[in-house]
């Protein structure tokens, strides 16, 4: 059959990556090394670890951990210990610890942590605000809007009207295949509804509706945009996308 090779779609998942040549898992490797070094506190040459350490650290093969380690040292993700440190049998093995940019961004996100939460106790002070009596509608009322906000599709319409400022019903439905047409009007006159996106008729033959933020939606796009960069940094993912590049 064709000189000895099967179709692709006869081939199992094995042989079907062997006939693909390797996958490639730099950019996972390094961002699973920056998630694990990250939530390990390996930021300094105290806490500095070995290439063995972090294998078992990470939960990858040495010879990938290696690997990750050169690529991400020339991308200034991670830095090597003052000297190798010798082992028992007299062999010299090299330090790792992330990088002090990393860890200047590390101690930032702790900062600006620290920061938002005075920030929310002195609004609550200033708007006369009590903790709640009735925990449970409280619990169920915020809830709500965080269902609302951050539920299956809506923060995918968000992240896109706030990289594209203006969009048009057509270029958001495109942008995410598998949403229905129905499925995206109901988000986007919820949003509507609470004030986060305006909604203009624009004065065309057809006539075109586009969609923007408004003030509210921008502050709050603003104030969530903090949070999911650490959500990326702590996974690893900020540095991701470039490495592929």
């Amino acid at each position: 059959m064709h000189g000895g090779r099967h179709p692709s779609y006869l081939l199992p998942d094995s042989e079907l990556a062997k006939a693909r040549g390797p996958v490639r898992r730099g950019p996972e490797d390094m961002a699973d090394l920056v998630r694990a070094m990250l939530a390990d506190a390996v930021f300094n040459d105290r806490d500095a670890k070995d290439p063995i350490e972090l294998s078992r650290l990470a939960g990858l093969s040495l010879a990938r951990v290696s690997s990750a380690l050169a690529a991400g040292e020339s991308r200034g993700l991670f830095q090597r210990g003052p000297a190798p440190t010798r082992t028992g049998n007299g062999l010299s093995k090299t330090l790792w610890r992330l990088s002090p940019d990393l860890t200047d961004l590390a101690a930032k996100f702790a900062d600006f942590a620290e920061l938002s939460s005075r920030f929310s106790r002195e609004v609550a002070q200033a708007a006369s605000m009590h903790p709640p009596r009735d925990v449970a509608r409280n619990v169920e009322f915020n809830l709500e809007i965080a269902k609302t906000v951050f539920g299956k599709w809506t923060v995918d319409v968000l992240a896109l009207i706030y990289a594209h400022k203006t969009l048009g019903f057509q270029e958001i439905l495109h942008a995410m295949p598998g949403m229905s047409a129905r499925i995206l009007s109901v988000k986007l006159s919820r949003l509507k509804e609470l004030g986060l996106v305006h909604r203009e008729v624009l004065d065309t033959k057809p006539p075109r509706v586009q969609y923007s933020f408004t003030e509210k939606g921008l502050r709050v796009a603003k104030l969530g945009e903090p949070v999911f960069l650490y959500l990326r940094f702590a996974e690893g993912l900020l540095f991701e996308e470039d490495a592929e590049a």
